[in-house]
């Protein structure tokens, strides 16, 4: 943490706009005001909508209540964007039994997604240049092929085997 000469991070205004698009399309497919999804957190409505407003540095909206909205809504995609900004992947692990077809499905996923890798280098590199939205276009692919093997490596651990 060498170089750390403010108190607090700033806002990050993706992850608010995230958090509150969340929120909105939970209250629409819901049916549910502001005010309680705002209450179901422990919060006012101007509360909830203060720790979303990037331009308000004195309110955040704690992990305990994002980790409540999500286990409530079922909707991850505040912790998607979280994950992408640090260059990971997200696959939720798999609770239910897995069965051959399962793997197969996924299996055929993983190689569409990984052809999909191979056909735009391809296509970006056959002038011998390389330009930013070809690069942005690589790199989406790339993470979508390794989401989809991520995903592979996960239905093929949860697949119990049977003895020899």
């Amino acid at each position: 943490m060498s170089d750390y000469t403010h108190n607090k991070a700033p806002k990050d205004s993706g992850l608010c706009k995230t958090i509150r698009r969340s929120i909105n399309l939970d209250r629409k497919r819901q049916g549910y005001e502001w005010d309680d999804a705002a209450h179901e957190l422990g919060l006012n409505g101007g509360t909830l909508d203060n720790k979303l407003k990037p331009s308000m540095p004195t309110s955040d909206m704690t992990v305990t209540e994002l980790m409540h909205f999500m286990e409530l809504s079922g909707d991850y995609s505040a912790l998607e964007y979280i994950t992408k900004k640090f260059d990971m992947i997200l696959v939720p692990k798999k609770h239910e039994s897995t069965k051959i077809a399962d793997i197969n499905v996924q299996v055929d996923i993983a190689s569409i997604e990984n052809n999909d890798v191979f056909r735009a280098v391809k296509i970006a590199i056959a002038d011998e240049k390389l330009t930013p939205d070809e690069k942005e276009n690589i790199l989406k692919e790339i993470e979508e092929a390794e989401a989809a093997n991520a995903r592979l490596k996960d239905t093929v651990l949860s697949m119990a085997v049977e003895g020899k």
